[in-house]
C-alpha cells in the first residue's frame, strides 16, 4: 500500500509539480542558428539560459578572469537573441504553453530574487550561478 502511494505521488509530482519544458533558442536571424533543448522541469530550463549565458559572458574574457553577473547582463543578453522561448507542459489541458521573452525574463528575475532571499550554504548568488 505505501509503495504505490509513493508511486502516485510520483507521477503526480512529475505531472503538476514539475512540467516538462521545451527551451527555443535562435541566437541569430539565421534559420539555421535556431536550437532547442528540453528540461524535465521550467526551473532547469531557467537554470540552462544563466549557464549558457555564463558560457557566452566567460568566451570573451581572459582565461582564468574573475567573473561576476548581475540579472541585467543576462537580460541584456536575452533581448540580444533574435528569438527566444519556451513551451511548458499544462497536465490539465495535455498541452504546451508558449512562453515569450517577457515571461522569461520575469520568471528569471524572481528566481534571482529568491536564490538572493534563501542562498544555499557557500552558494554563489551572482558569480558562477
Amino acid at each position: 500500500m505505501v509503495f504505490v502511494f509513493t508511486i502516485i505521488l510520483f507521477f503526480f509530482q512529475i505531472i503538476f509539480l514539475m512540467p516538462h519544458t521545451i527551451l527555443l533558442i535562435q541566437p541569430t536571424t539565421q534559420s539555421n542558428s535556431r536550437t532547442w533543448s528540453d528540461y524535465e522541469t521550467q526551473a532547469a530550463s531557467l537554470d540552462a539560459i544563466c549557464k549558457i549565458f555564463e558560457t557566452f559572458a566567460r568566451n570573451k574574457l581572459p582565461e582564468n578572469a574573475e567573473f561576476t553577473f548581475d540579472i541585467n547582463q543576462v537580460f541584456e543578453f536575452l533581448d540580444k537573441l533574435t528569438d527566444i522561448s519556451m513551451m511548458i507542459f499544462n497536465a490539465e489541458t495535455a498541452q504546451y504553453v508558449p512562453r515569450n521573452r517577457s515571461w522569461i525574463k520575469q520568471q528569471l528575475f524572481e528566481m534571482f530574487k529568491s536564490k538572493c532571499r534563501h542562498p544555499e550554504a557557500g552558494e554563489k548568488l551572482i558569480a558562477g550561478y
